[in-house]
């Protein structure tokens, strides 16, 4: 969307204009935008890693003249589409993106360490077809497709173990602190980014003030480097992170550590 309008003042901003406004003023107004059409909450980008300008993405956006067409919002091509009209009943996930040997798919294998809630363990009847899939494709079809995100499919993740795929990924507007202490593959759009006491990097997620991604300093440019992306061009863009949810003693924040750079994906606007 090339307008959204801010609660606070009731002003509708191009986004071009909106990008300008001093960095105090756009940290503040940014978390209080909404569709101009039908008052769905809107957030912030300010460019896209594609090179599109800056603008406003709202959702769900459902029944909105303001929502952008399903072609251009729609699931992609490759593994984004596979997924979805060719589901296999056990995904491997690929961490290292085809470089390093493939992992025993076998879902009556049990996955070991990391986590304990929540695993899946497919035994007994037919092996499941297996499929290999890398993480940005898991990020489209979580944020595109109901049908994905309550599915009973099987995901491995190398190392750490096997779940269903409802059970494994968990938004961040839906966290509480009922999920402290569970490893969750959490997903959602992030808000901005801010600079913490010694420098670790806090990645805020969109409408949920409390949860935030903590990237220690030493971790932050080889971060930034993964995703070829820089620290200015987070802003607005989808995020999928594994790790456990931990809760601050001093305010009751809640945050979430990478389990490792792998273990994150990063997608911008298509």
């Amino acid at each position: 969307m090339d307008i959204a309008k801010c609660t606070l003042d009731g002003v509708e901003y191009y986004a071009s204009k909106f990008a300008k406004l001093p960095s105090s003023e756009l940290a503040s107004k940014r978390r209080n935008l909404v569709c101009t059409r039908c008052g769905t909450r809107a957030l912030f980008v300010k460019e896209a890693k594609s090179g599109q300008g800056p603008h406003f993405r709202a959702r769900p956006h459902p029944n909105c003249s303001l929502a952008a067409p399903e072609s251009e919002r729609g699931e992609g091509g490759g593994d984004e589409k596979d997924i979805l009209h060719n589901p296999g009943d056990h995904i491997v996930l690929d961490l290292k993106y085809g470089q390093a040997d493939q992992v025993n798919g076998d879902p009556g294998v049990g996955g070991k360490g990391g986590s304990s809630g929540g695993r899946y363990n497919g035994v007994g009847g037919r092996k499941n077809s297996v499929s290999h899939r890398r993480l940005r494709p898991i990020l489209r079809n979580l944020i595109y497709s109901e049908a994905f995100r309550q599915s009973e499919q099987t995901i491995e993740l190398p190392d750490v173990g096997t779940y269903r795929v409802k059970d494994l990924f968990l938004n961040f507007s839906d966290v509480t602190d009922d999920h402290v202490g569970e490893f969750k593959g959490f997903w959602g759009d992030i808000l901005d980014t801010k600079q913490g006491y010694m420098g670790p990097q806090w990645i805020n997620t969109g409408f949920k003030d409390d949860v935030s991604v903590l990237i220690a300093h030493e971790d932050l440019k080889p971060f930034l480097a993964h995703h070829k992306v820089t620290t200015a061009q987070l802003d607005g863009m989808h995020f999928l992170v594994f790790g456990k949810l931990g809760k601050s003693a001093k305010n009751g924040k809640l945050w979430i550590r990478p389990k490792g750079i792998e273990f994150t994906a990063l997608l911008g606007e298509s």
